[in-house]
Parts: structure tokens; sequence; C-alpha cells
């Protein structure tokens, strides 16, 4: 395992140099990117296959119709560009510490977690790369209103369609190449499922949103796209997109433990 780990940093360092050059990693990104993925290669091999699979794929669909995707959602959130530290660690570091556990203890429960972690991620980036672009105009995960397109715990059809399918792909190719002791990829895929959905009712519910004064718009940014200075609305002042996207992939971990035959 350590040697694994020495070669993983390795081999993490590369991969992360070259998807900083390409702007899908931030500086910071990228050593958080190499943190994960020694972990996941000291797991094991195969751990950080999927691993690699999992971050190319969400990269192309970040880039799929960007300009489109950017124009609107550009009053709800920030441009969206290089993956920052803290949103590597956010949807990499349950995985990859669960992994490690997997292969330190042989428990059938840290390999569902890691794969749970991860369809939660790979099913929350479907469905807001897929939604946004595809989706049409999505509606509130709580009430059910309509929001405004890239809103923390908007919904659409297409976007819960895209959570699903990226879900049982992950499900699919982990339990039949990593951890092929785990034969109920179907229950892998529901966790993933679920934990887009955590992420979308936390988005409503608590994430911190702010308002325009001047269009009296709700947006995630400190400066709307009209150019007036926005204040805090509701939420929590701590519950950031990182935080929710952290909490969404532990909670599609503990949603595959527990659905994991014992």
């Amino acid at each position: 395992m350590i040697l694994r780990l020495a070669v993983g940093a390795l081999l993490a360092a590369l991969v992360a140099g070259l998807a900083e050059r390409a702007g899908s990693l931030s500086r910071s990104g990228r050593w958080a990117a190499v943190c994960v993925g020694a972990l996941a290669t000291a797991a094991g091999w195969r751990w950080s296959a999927l691993l690699i699979a999992w971050f190319v794929a969400s990269s192309l669909l970040t880039r799929l119709g960007r300009g489109a995707k950017t124009a609107r959602t550009a009053g709800a959130v920030e441009e969206s560009g290089a993956r920052s530290a803290l949103q590597v660690l956010a949807n990499g570091s349950v995985f990859a510490l669960a992994a490690v556990g997997y292969t330190r203890t042989g428990e059938a429960s840290f390999a569902a977690a890691a794969l749970g972690a991860l369809a939660a991620a790979t099913a929350d980036t479907w469905a807001t790369e897929l939604g946004t672009l595809w989706g049409g105009a999505p509606r509130s995960s709580l009430s059910g209103v309509p929001v405004a397109k890239g809103m923390a715990g908007g919904v659409t059809i297409v976007g819960l369609l895209a959570s699903l399918a990226g879900a049982a792909l992950i499900a699919l190719a982990g339990t039949a190449f990593v951890a092929p002791d785990l034969m109920h990829w179907d229950r892998i895929a529901l966790a993933g499922v679920a934990g887009a959905l955590a992420d979308s009712v936390l988005g409503a519910a608590a994430q911190h949103k702010r308002r325009c004064a001047r269009c009296d718009a709700l947006t995630e940014r400190r400066v709307h796209d009209c150019g007036t200075p926005t204040v805090a609305a509701r939420g929590l002042p701590w519950m950031t997109n990182d935080t929710v996207n952290l909490l969404a992939t532990g909670i599609g971990a503990l949603v595959a433990v527990l659905a994991s035959p014992r």
C-alpha cells in the first residue's frame, strides 16, 4: 500500500497537472486531486482507474455546452471554471477514504460506502450539467415553484434521469470491476440518486443565498450580473455549495452501507 501511495501520488500529479493546463483544475484543485488520487491508488489500481474515469467524464460534461450553460445561469451562480481544492475534496474525499478502509479491512461496508459516495457525486454532476443544458425550467425540490437555472435546490426531469444514469454507470462499473463481492449494483445506484436528491433538498432548504437589491432576485453571487452588490437573504452562512456536496456524498455512502446485505 505504501508503494502504491507513492506511485499514485506521482501519477495523480501528472494527471492533475494536465487537467490544470486544460482548465479543469485550479492550482489548489490540482494539489487536492493529488491527495485524493494518491489515496485511491493506495487502495488499489482499480479504485484509481474508477476515480480517473469519473473525473474525465465529469470534466467533459462540464465543458459540454459551457457557453450556453454559463449564459443560462449567469444570474444565479458564478461562472463555472476550474475546480478548486474544496470542490475536489467535497466530491472525492469520502470515496478515497472509504476505499482505503476497504483495502485495509476487507469489510464490504467500506466498499459500499466508497461506491455510494462516488455514485452520489456522479449523479449530482450529471444532473447539474445535463439538466442545465437540456432540462428546461427547474423547480424547487421542496416547494415545486419555478427557480432560476443554476439555483441550488432546483430540479428538472432531465436532471433526475441524468442522475439515475450516472449513478447506475458508476454502480455497474464498481461492482463489476472494483468490488465484485458487492453484487447489488442497483442498491449502489439508488444510494447515488439518494445522495443527489439530498444535495437538492439541502440546497433548497439550507444553502446560503443572497438577494440583489436592484432586481430582488435570489442568487449565490456577491455581485449580481446586473452589477449590483447582493446581501444575505436566507440559508446558513457556512452552508456553501461545497459543504452541500460533501454532505451529499456522505449521505450516498451511508445509504449504500445501510442498503447492502449484512
